[in-house]
């Protein structure tokens, strides 16, 4: 049975996955109503990414340094007020105002909200929780968009603002009744030096490096699908759904997942077979990009396999990282968070910029990704930072 305190987060994540993709299908409405290019509605997206960037990385030294359950009530007020200001802009400079607010209040709970799970759990419990709170977030940001569809049309883009006020009202309840006291550490600078013990630590940059290199390769993906299916592969929209929705539903399930899989299989034994699955599924990555193949059902099938393989390494490696710098679990996490979105960012803007109608260009980084990312990964195992027999011990 879940914990109330588990379910608060789980609302959190939920939020924070539908957080940008609830609102995208009122991109023509908003272009209608004030008067916009599409250069000026992305902006909306834009207002809201670098502010969550940027907070992500000061949520991570006030979590650190003071109590994390103040930083998490505090961000969620701001997220709030925030999505008060979009819902009743009476102008385009009040939305983006609105949206700047969104981002940058919903920077502390998304990267604090598991490390207030780590804080309570030992570490054995938490590779199976990340995973269920991986496979809803990839689930609400999968039907997000669907559901800000159906808002839209029934009522209007200031609708989706509102369900995201409701949610994150709802969040902003529950943390007051749930979220713990944590105190950190005074000690802690409140400027980004605080960072300087984690990225000389050669041993947490491998695990950063490791699982974002494992990471960016499924998220740059999803974000080119609909340039490369519908432009590039003549995939009409109506199809174009049952093509992400698989890798999304491939990822969200063997996450939600995880826990059986582990108890029935073996926590180890889960994590090799997914990295030979891994291994399998870059050499595959690297065949067909090299034959330039451009059926979408070989490439989503491919690519399904991949998201399939990286939910274990992740969900036992991101904890870990967690604990490789003494008291920086706040920190680690939004120095992962960051380098993760911020590669993403710049994988999507290149390849976007070389992209010439065919897989190719995608095929080739996601490939050197993953082969990379394995040399990380197994530099982490040979040198013995995993801990997974110790995790096996405790689990059997």
């Amino acid at each position: 049975m879940m914990s109330p305190l588990f379910l608060t987060v789980l609302i959190i994540e939920l939020l924070a996955g539908a957080e940008i993709d609830l609102f995208i299908p009122s991109f023509p409405d908003l272009q209608r109503v004030f008067n916009l290019s599409p250069f000026m509605v992305q902006l909306t997206i834009s207002a809201n990414f670098i502010p969550y960037c940027i907070g992500s990385l000061f949520a991570g030294t006030l979590g650190d340094r003071f109590n994390r359950r103040h930083v998490m009530l505090g961000s969620l007020i701001i997220f709030v007020i925030g999505s008060i200001i979009c819902a009743f802009a009476a102008n385009f400079p009040m939305l983006l105002l609105g949206r700047f607010l969104q981002g940058l209040g919903m920077s502390g709970p998304a990267i604090l909200s598991f490390v207030v799970i780590a804080d309570q759990y030992p570490l054995e419990k938490q590779p199976a929780m990340l995973g269920l709170l991986n496979g809803i977030t990839s689930l609400a940001m999968s039907i997000a968009p669907v559901i800000g569809s159906y808002v839209n049309l029934y009522f209007n883009w200031r609708a989706n603002f509102v369900v995201l006020l409701t949610i994150g009202i709802l969040a902003l309840i529950a943390g007051t009744f749930y979220i713990p006291h944590k105190h950190g550490d005074s000690s802690i600078s409140l400027s980004l030096k605080a960072y300087k013990p984690l990225i000389t630590s050669k041993k947490l940059m491998t695990f950063v490096i490791g699982i974002c290199l494992t990471a960016v390769p499924y998220w740059t993906f999803i974000g080119m699908a609909p340039i490369l299916y519908m432009e590039g592969m003549n995939v009409e929209l109506k199809y174009f759904g049952f093509y992400q929705g698989t890798l999304a539903g491939a990822f969200s399930l063997i996450s939600l997942l995880s826990a059986k899989l582990s108890n029935w299989f073996g926590l180890r034994n889960c994590l090799y077979y997914s990295i030979l699955l891994y291994i399998f599924s870059t050499l595959a990555l690297g065949f067909i990009t090299a034959l330039n193949v451009q059926d979408p059902l070989i490439i989503t099938g491919v690519v399904t396999i991949y998201s399939i393989a990286v939910v274990f390494p992740i969900n036992i490696l991101y904890p870990i990282s967690l604990e490789v710098v003494v008291n920086s679990k706040a920190r680690s996490a939004a120095l992962i968070n960051c380098v993760r979105l911020l590669s993403t960012a710049a994988m999507l803007q290149l390849i976007s910029y070389v992209y010439a109608g065919n897989f190719i260009p995608l095929g080739i980084a996601m490939f050197f990704m993953s082969a990379f990312s394995l040399l990380f990964v197994w530099k982490i195992f040979q040198k013995g930072w995993a801990h997974i027999e110790v995790q096996e011990q405790i689990s059997a």
